[in-house]
Order: C-alpha cells, then sequence, then structure tokens
C-alpha cells in the first residue's frame, strides 16, 4: 500500500528545505493566492512522519492510497 504524506504551511523556504533533506519522491505546490504551500511526500516512513510533524508552524497529514487512476 502506497502512504503519502502532506505539510501544509506558509513558510516556503521551510518546506523546502525540509523535503531537500529527505531522499524521497516529493512535490511542493502552491496556492499563490493564499500564501499557502503543501509539500506531498511519497512512501514516507515513521521518521519523516514524526520530523514533518515536528516542524514548526505547519500541518502534517499521511494518508494511505486506496484507488487511483494510472498516468496516461
Amino acid at each position: 500500500m502506497t502512504r503519502v504524506l502532506f505539510v501544509e504551511g506558509r513558510d516556503e523556504s521551510a518546506l523546502r528545505a525540509f523535503a531537500l533533506g529527505i531522499a524521497l519522491p516529493w512535490r511542493l505546490l502552491a496556492r499563490s493566492e493564499q500564501g499557502l504551500y503543501l509539500l506531498e511526500v511519497t512512501h514516507p516512513g515513521e521518521e519523516t512522519e514524526s520530523a514533518a510533524a515536528a516542524l514548526a508552524d505547519v500541518r502534517a497529514w499521511t494518508f494511505d492510497v486506496l484507488d487511483e487512476r494510472p498516468g496516461e
């Protein structure tokens, strides 16, 4: 089963620094009009999940992928 970690915050540089420090697939998304950033990390381990939860001024969630449509 695939797990995906989402880390939401307003500090782009902090989320980018966190992402660059992990050796996992990730994407950094932006909602510019709200000054909001979302880091998506695929296959996080417990250590990565704990580290994300410990970051200041962020919210972090981990989800299990139940189903998905493959890309073309």
